[in-house]
């Protein structure tokens, strides 16, 4: 079965034709590409604020549940959660929006963020210096549909598993400043010693 069977399939907001130049009553935070980490989140201390002139159709916003894709390399995929709709998406992006309850968000989330499907995009992307992957190759992607209990499962293995290392990921961020400032006091120690 074809994604745009079970989903619509489109890129974001062409920013030039909705922005103001001057500030407005209508901001909205962003996502930009430096945003999307590798990871399949999306850095909040890194979203921009696009000001509007008018009010966004909600088409152009992110909702729970949906999946932004990266037109470009990585061709990262993030799938929206409560922290992260009502945000901007731009024409950077393609944004997933599924229409099938036979198809869950999770599941589509880790599926396209598999190695498999990341050479796949490789393959079908432009040839120009970008190498950017067109939203037609995802709109065809052809997909297995699994039983809905199988595709919860491996969508909530794979969110525990994100989870899992964005926690590590900060417990050694931690642990680095804790060995730094441990080191630093023990010096600072044996040089009032001396």
């Amino acid at each position: 079965m074809k994604l745009q069977d079970l989903a619509s399939v489109r890129t974001g907001l062409v920013l030039s034709r909705k922005q103001s130049k001057e500030l407005t009553d209508y901001r909205y935070p962003l996502i930009n590409l430096r945003c999307i980490q590798q990871e399949g989140n999306i850095d909040l201390n890194k979203v921009d604020i696009y000001e509007a002139r008018e009010s966004l159709k909600k088409e152009y916003l992110s909702r729970q549940g949906d999946i932004v894709v990266r037109l470009t390399a990585p061709y990262t995929a993030v799938l929206i959660d409560d922290t992260t709709s009502g945000m901007v998406i731009s024409s950077n992006f393609v944004v997933i929006r599924i229409e099938d309850k036979q198809l869950l968000p999770e599941y589509l989330f880790w599926l396209l963020n598999t190695q498999k499907m990341k050479h796949k995009i490789y393959e079908n992307t432009t040839s120009n210096m970008l190498g950017a992957v067109k939203a037609k190759f995802l709109m065809e992607f052809e997909l297995t549909l699994l039983p809905a209990e199988i595709q919860q499962k491996i969508g909530q293995i794979n969110l525990l598993a994100k989870k899992e290392r964005q926690l590590l990921k900060e417990l050694s961020a931690e642990k680095e400043k804790l060995y730094s400032s441990l080191l630093d006091q023990a010096y600072k120690r044996a040089k009032k010693g001396k």
